[in-house]
């Protein structure tokens, strides 16, 4: 066997493998897409089945027809116009007091220099390690005491303040700002704040906007808290409303295809602010991995 023989049998060994290897890892990929996807396309498939169907699918995903009056008939379970405007109000308020305050906090922990700065920030970080369930008895306390309970700020307060991972990751993108802008805009006669404002700010949009969707879904999604808060029904969010139509206190409980219907009605503001600011997502990922 010549040499040029040898080397086109190691390139196409070479490639070969290079084939076998992007084959595993898109198989790979593909599983972990399906695993994902199966929950939201079992909701679907169960909200769009009839009441027949339903009884008689054992083992089928799909429906023998879709029946898309469902939905409507989903729609008038709840009160969804005052459920959203809750949850709307609840969820917008959290997530822009968490990107305010974190950006605020992720702004001492870099730019300014103090004695012990990153023992306190390590101190800060590891409260992330406090189950949220240890922190619900003294936050509801709180509420009785201030006459906060069955209120809005009552609602909204208690979430916010488990902000250090959104400080934590602020923090991650702020570092990757050279300080010599901080520099130069002090020469200029800014201070702090101004700093903060005019220059971190517009250059960690990407991070914000990941801050601001974790955030968004965590609140809106947020169901043992408003249990422990709300009173009222006027008061209700969207996972209070899905809670009050199933369960075992519930008395009348729908059929699972009008509940699904419900679940997947409640998921459609997530979804779109997901696909709406997708590329600010992918922006702050990407950032992250050249970091």
């Amino acid at each position: 066997m010549t040499k040029i023989e040898k080397g086109e049998e190691i390139m196409t060994r070479k490639l070969r493998n290079k084939i076998l290897g992007d084959s595993l890892i898109w198989v790979i990929i593909a599983a972990f897409v399906v695993i994902m996807l199966f929950p939201f396309v079992y909701i679907l498939s169960t909200a769009l089945k009839s009441d027949t169907d339903l009884a008689t699918s054992v083992g089928r995903i799909l429906p023998k027809a879709a029946q898309w009056e469902n939905f409507t008939k989903a729609w008038q379970l709840l009160d969804f116009p005052k459920c959203f405007f809750n949850s709307f109000i609840v969820a917008i308020a959290v997530t822009a007091l968490t990107i305010f305050l974190c950006s605020l906090a992720a702004y001492v922990f870099t730019r300014l220099e103090f004695k012990g700065r990153n023992i306190v920030f390590i101190l800060y970080l590891s409260t992330m390690m406090i189950p949220i369930t240890v922190r619900l008895i003294p936050s509801y306390n709180l509420c009785r005491n201030l006459n906060m309970l069955d209120t809005y700020m009552g609602m909204i307060l208690p979430q916010v303040a488990s902000i250090p991972f959104g400080t934590f990751l602020m923090r991650q993108f702020y570092m990757g700002i050279p300080k010599q802008l901080d520099e130069a805009a002090k020469i200029d006669g800014a201070n702090h704040f101004q700093i903060f404002w005019k220059i971190l700010l517009p250059n960690t949009k990407s991070s914000m906007t990941t801050l601001g969707i974790y955030t968004f879904i965590s609140a809106w999604n947020n169901l043992i808290w408003m249990l422990l808060s709300v009173r009222s029904e006027g008061k209700w969010t969207v996972t209070l409303g899905i809670s009050s139509i199933c369960g075992a206190s519930v008395i009348k409980q729908p059929t699972w295809n009008l509940i699904m219907g419900v679940i997947v009605i409640g998921m459609i503001p997530v979804l779109i602010l997901f696909f709406a600011f997708q590329k600010y997502f992918m922006q702050s990922v990407a950032a992250t991995g050249i970091k």
